[in-house]
């Protein structure tokens, strides 16, 4: 069998998601199980778009619109470019596979550029069309950021692709309008640089005028340059996580060629619809986002007073490291109902992403985690 396996796939590791609460609840008999490990918005969706959502089911037994042409048109709008600068994707996930798919060469040694902490799908699509000589990962700079001149530095004629997730996904750490602006104006054009916003309205919708006016959209550049692939989501803020939708705005001949590469059908009726239903008003997003600060506050608050690391966020989850054993630490947390992210796959093995919930979910987590470090015998502060 393994000589008819693809050898890159043969390479690569497989992305590890969080357990479902289903899973847990049945495992160990319990009824109150949070799922604090996939970075979800915990507040369900408005009305209106649950509304959108049923009224489609009728639909269901045929095809959607292979190019989601509706969607288009009113991301376009919403965003303030041309149908023709925006394709959706079936979440981010399928569009960096499909930015991999289009851009690189085997052939020619073609190579990925990225950190050696960030969200793993950006090597799992290297990998797949290129092996592991594909990737190449730069550490995190001490502030856990990315490390941008050394990224420079590593770009050759093999890089073909750079990605860059800001804020940074697991770390939540973002960086300035200025340096990305720098960055991009270091990097040659023939290479494609992907900014991954999929945390984008948790700086821009928070309320942080500060924040929000030294955020770096890529919009305006990505449309005028042919390098530039900005990656948005209704995964996160939008609370659609369950029906996979997200979209990237470039130049138009760039989404032309990723056009060609895409699936047929690839985004669900249920998904165009909700989609197109959460850009109906900015109000759920802005009070997700606003009550996502509030609580990340908190929470980091809790965490540093435990005499923890704690990484600040401005996304919807928290980096943290324990100084102990992660696994343990996380089965012990699966048995009292907290199922939160060890964090291996991203190459941080000590530490660990939990996701801002609601207050009552940070308030249970906190107590589980308190009880737990308390039978493991570590002392707080």
């Amino acid at each position: 069998m393994i000589d008819l396996i693809n050898p890159n796939v043969r390479e690569l590791m497989p992305y590890k998601a969080g357990r479902p609460v289903e899973e847990i609840q049945r495992l160990y008999n319990i009824e109150k199980v949070i799922k604090l490990a996939s970075n979800e918005n915990p507040y369900p969706v408005p009305q209106y778009v649950a509304d959108a959502i049923s009224g489609e089911l009728a639909n269901i037994h045929a095809y959607p619109c292979s190019d989601s042409y509706y969607l288009r048109e009113r991301i376009a709008r919403y965003n303030g470019v041309k149908p023709g600068n925006v394709v959706v994707g079936s979440g981010s996930v399928e569009l960096i596979r499909m930015i991999a798919k289009t851009f690189l060469n085997p052939g020619r040694g073609d190579k990925v550029l990225t950190s050696d902490k960030t969200f793993v799908m950006y090597k799992i699509a290297a990998v797949e069309e290129g092996g592991n000589r594909a990737i190449v990962e730069i550490p995190l700079g001490a502030d856990y950021r990315y490390d941008l001149d050394r990224m420079v530095d590593a770009v050759d004629k093999q890089t073909k692709i750079i990605f860059i997730a800001n804020p940074n996904n697991p770390t939540g750490t973002l960086l300035s309008k200025k340096e990305l602006q720098a960055f991009i104006d270091k990097i040659p054009g023939d290479v494609i640089i992907v900014l991954d916003n999929a945390y984008q309205e948790y700086v821009t919708a928070a309320g942080d005028e500060v924040a929000a006016s030294d955020y770096f959209d890529g919009i305006e550049t990505a449309v005028a340059r042919k390098n530039i692939i900005v990656l948005r989501t209704f995964s996160k803020i939008y609370a659609l996580a369950g029906l996979r939708v997200g979209y990237a705005i470039a130049h138009e001949e760039v989404i032309s060629y990723l056009g060609r590469v895409k699936a047929p059908f690839n985004v669900t009726r249920l998904a165009q619809v909700a989609a197109l239903a959460s850009l109906q008003d900015d109000e759920f997003k802005n009070k997700s986002a606003r009550l996502n600060a509030v609580n990340r506050e908190r929470l980091f608050q809790r965490l540093s007073r435990l005499g923890l690391e704690v990484v600040p966020s401005k996304a919807n989850f928290i980096l943290f490291f324990p100084r102990t054993d992660t696994n343990d630490l996380n089965e012990r947390l699966l048995k009292e109902g907290v199922i939160i992210r060890p964090l291996h796959g991203f190459g941080f093995p000590d530490g660990i992403r939990v996701t801002v919930g609601t207050q009552e979910e940070n308030d249970f987590f906190m107590e589980k985690l308190e009880k737990v470090f308390k039978e493991m015998n570590r002392g707080l502060n």
